[in-house]
C-alpha cells in the first residue's frame, strides 16, 4: 500500500517540523513545555518514518522526509509571530519544488525484489567505514566548523544506512549500531559548532545515500531515461542548495530570538571593533579555544 507510505512519511515530516520548531522555541526562551514536546515528538517522528518504510520504497519515503525541514520554517515563524525572511521563503520554495520533481522523476517500485544479502552487507560495510574515517579525520581538525561538517557528514551516512537496513529488513545488529552511532556522532557535531555547520550536510548526505542504495542495491527504482536522469540531477542540486540555505537560516533565527533580533549581537560586535581596533569580522565566527591558548581576535590585539 504505497499510499500508506506517503501518509506515514508526511506524518513523520510534519512531526519533525513541530519537533524542530519546539527545539528552536526552547533554545530561544527555554520553556519546559516546548522542550518536553521536542523530546517526545522525536521518537514519534522516527516511528512514522519506520512505518512509511514498511509500506513503501525508500526512494519515495526519504525525499518526503526532507519536507520536515521545509515545513519547520513557516511553523517556526508562526510560533514566533513573525514573517519568515525572504531568503528562507525562496529556499523553502526551491526545496519543495525540487522534492516534487525528484519524486516525479524517480519511478520507485513497490514490489522490488529482496536485495542480495552479500551485496547489501558489503555496501553497508563500505559506507560505515567511510563514516568511521570521517569521524577519525574530524578528531584531528582544530577548526570547530570544519570538524562539525565532517561529523555531520558521518552522521548522515549512519542515519542513511539505518533507513536502508529498516527498508531491507536485514542485518538488524548493524541497524542498531548505525542508529546508536548516528545519534552519538550527531551530538558530537552539535557540540563542536553551530547547527548550520552540520545539519545541511547531514540531510543532504542522508538523502543522497538512501537514493543511491534505492537505485544500486535495493533495486527499487526503474532505469532512468535521459530526461528523467537530468531532471533528477537538477532536482538534487536544487534540493542541496535549499537545504544549505535553510540550515544556515536556522542559526540566524535562533540567535535573533535570543538576542533581540540580532541588534544586541551586532552592537556588541561593533563596540568590540571600536574599542580594540580589531578587524570588522571579529566575532563573525565564535570559536572556543583550549585552556591556556589565546582567543582569536581578542588577545592578539592586547599588549
Amino acid at each position: 500500500m504505497i499510499w500508506l507510505a506517503v501518509v506515514f512519511a508526511l506524518a513523520g515530516a510534519a512531526t519533525t517540523a513541530v519537533s524542530t520548531s519546539a527545539q528552536h522555541l526552547a533554545a530561544a526562551r527555554a520553556p519546559v513545555v516546548a522542550l518536553l514536546l521536542a523530546a517526545v515528538l522525536g521518537p514519534v517522528g522516527f516511528a512514522f518514518h519506520v512505518l512509511a518504510l514498511d509500506h513503501g520504497p525508500i526512494g519515495l519515503v526519504q525525499p518526503i522526509g526532507v519536507l520536515g525541514i521545509v515545513l519547520a520554517v513557516p511553523l517556526r515563524a508562526a510560533l514566533a509571530r513573525s514573517r519568515p525572511a525572504r531568503g528562507e521563503v525562496v529556499a523553502v520554495a526551491v526545496t519543495a519544488l525540487a522534492i516534487a520533481v525528484l519524486l516525479l522523476a524517480t519511478d520507485a517500485r513497490e514490489d522490488a525484489p529482496s536485495p542480495d544479502r552479500t551485496v547489501l552487507a558489503s555496501s553497508v560495510g563500505a559506507c560505515a567505514i567511510v563514516a568511521v574515517l570521517l569521524v577519525a579525520l574530524a578528531a584531528g581538525v582544530p577548526r570547530p566548523t570544519r570538524r562539525a561538517f565532517l561529523l555531520g557528514a558521518a552522521a548522515g551516512i549512519l542515519f542513511g544506512l539505518m533507513s536502508v537496513l529498516v527498508e531491507a529488513r536485514q542485518l538488524y545488529v548493524a541497524l542498531a549500531a548505525c542508529g546508536v552511532g548516528g545519534v552519538v556522532v550527531n551530538q558530537l557535531a552539535y557540540r563542536a559548532a553551530r547547527l548550520s555547520a552540520s545539519m545541511p550536510v547531514l540531510n543532504v548526505v542522508n538523502c543522497l545515500l538512501t537514493l543511491g542504495f534505492a537505485h544500486l542495491v535495493l533495486g527499487e527504482v526503474a532505469h532512468h531515461t535521459l530526461a528523467t536522469a537530468l531532471a533528477s540531477l537538477l532536482a538534487l542540486a536544487a534540493m542541496t542548495w535549499g537545504l544549505w540555505r535553510l540550515g544556515s537560516a536556522d542559526v540566524t533565527v535562533a540567535d535573533d530570538d535570543v538576542l533581540g533580533r540580532g541588534h544586541l549581537r551586532q552592537a556588541h560586535r561593533a563596540a568590540g571593533v571600536q574599542l580594540l581596533g580589531a578587524d570588522a569580522d571579529l566575532g563573525a565566527e565564535a570559536e572556543l579555544s583550549a585552556v591556556g591558548e589565546p582567543r582569536r581576535g581578542v588577545d592578539q590585539h592586547r599588549g
